[in-house]
This record gives structure tokens, sequence and C-alpha cells, in this order.
């Protein structure tokens, strides 16, 4: 797979024709950063789910994480 399929994959949709005048070597960093980019925001959101849930009593928390996911 080249890296502009891939990075095509990683979008979950077609990437776009212009990305196709970007080397392999810049397609692949592009795609790296894109994961990069998605493993911090995947941890701040894991992160803001957490201090929401230190607002509301600890015997709740186990019940209302499981309803949320």
């Amino acid at each position: 797979m080249d890296a502009f399929t891939a990075l095509a994959a990683q979008l979950r949709g077609p990437a776009p024709d212009a990305l196709r005048e970007l080397s392999q070597d810049e397609l692949a960093d592009l795609g790296a950063a894109l994961a990069d980019a998605r493993h911090r925001q995947a941890a701040a959101l894991s992160e803001a789910g957490d201090r929401a849930l230190s607002h509301i009593p600890r015997l709740l928390r186990g019940p209302i994480r499981r309803m949320v996911g």
C-alpha cells in the first residue's frame, strides 16, 4: 500500500487529490502527524471525562462511567 492510500485510510474517506503532489515521505510524515494528533485528542478527551466525573459523588461514578461508555 502506498502512502497516499494509507493516508486515505487514516482519514476514513477519500483524501484530497491535491495531496498526490506530495512525496511518499511527506505523505508518511503527514500520516504520522495525523495519528499523533488523534492519540493526543483521545488522551485529552479521556482526561476531560475523568475531570468531569470527579465532580460526581464517588458512589455514582462507576455506574455513570458504565452508562457513558
